[in-house]
């Protein structure tokens, strides 16, 4: 495999372990070699950008980092500078809370709007799902009605307590087409931005930025809103624990999330 001049990586289940954590020191190091050969990383989740950028607070070459977050609706910098927005209008997010939260096909839901300033929940503060929400939105803030947040909001958030939602995925993007997507997002659940909003878009207008092409980028994944973004690289590489859609897709690394896959890549293309 030739060097790539981007990497960009998911986080939960392809650069993060099981734990949710990384090899801090090991990262700084590649990060510094990254920097020395004049290689872009590119941190690209459904996370929000203040979960993101806790996760590589310490790190001595942290500015070397762009985030591409909310699934490509959110595009920043290492010192939280916004590069790009995309959020939805008012008017159909709006509309999709309130069918997701009355129609039969979608009962017994979470549900997480993910703005600008912060993210949002119907869930009461006190509730165990709240809290194991915040360990991903750490600015998670419960009020009484979704429909009365002003924030713009990037994505919807949508899981149940069970793995298999693909008819619900279905059922909405039937309901929305056009106007907004539902994607996987590998556990249990899918988000909902613009249709035009993707990890893959986004990292398509930081190669337009950096006057990089496509095909000299690389990147992991293990999910189905990590799909877009392999099949737009040169190199896209599904870890070894990746959903079957990824693992039938092209290429894929022999080690999972766990055994740090991305990390070792990195290692092979920097000797």
């Amino acid at each position: 495999m030739t060097t790539p001049r981007v990497i960009a990586t998911d986080l939960d289940g392809t650069f993060l372990n099981d734990a949710g954590g990384y090899d801090h020191r090991r990262f700084d190091q590649l990060l510094g070699k990254m920097r020395q050969r004049g290689i872009r990383f590119v941190v690209a989740t459904g996370d929000p950008l203040d979960h993101a950028l806790s996760l590589f607070t310490g790190l001595t070459n942290t500015a070397e980092l762009t985030y591409v977050v909310e699934d490509g609706a959110l595009i920043a910098l290492a010192d939280g500078t916004i590069l790009a927005s995309r959020p939805m209008a008012m008017v159909d997010w709006r509309a999709a809370v309130r069918w997701i939260q009355t129609a039969p096909i979608m009962a017994d839901n979470f549900l997480i709007a993910c703005g600008v300033t912060a993210a949002y929940t119907e869930l009461a503060s006190d509730s165990q799902r709240f809290q194991a929400s915040r360990a991903f939105y750490p600015s998670l803030t419960s009020v009484s009605n979704l429909s009365t947040v002003q924030d713009d909001i990037l994505k919807l958030d949508v899981t149940w307590l069970r793995d298999d939602v693909s008819a619900q995925e279905v059922a909405f993007n039937q309901k929305f087409a056009g106007k907004l997507k539902a994607t996987s997002s590998g556990v249990g659940g899918f988000d909902v931005s613009l249709p035009t909003v993707s990890k893959a878009a986004a990292l398509s207008q930081l190669g337009d930025l950096w006057q990089i092409e496509p095909h000299k980028m690389a990147a992991f994944g293990d999910s189905g809103n990590d799909l877009a973004m392999l099949q737009l690289v040169g190199q896209g590489l599904a870890v070894a624990n990746a959903a079957p859609e990824l693992l039938a897709n092209g290429a894929a690394l022999s080690l999972t999330n766990d055994q740090g896959a991305v990390m070792a890549q990195i290692e092979t293309w920097l000797v």
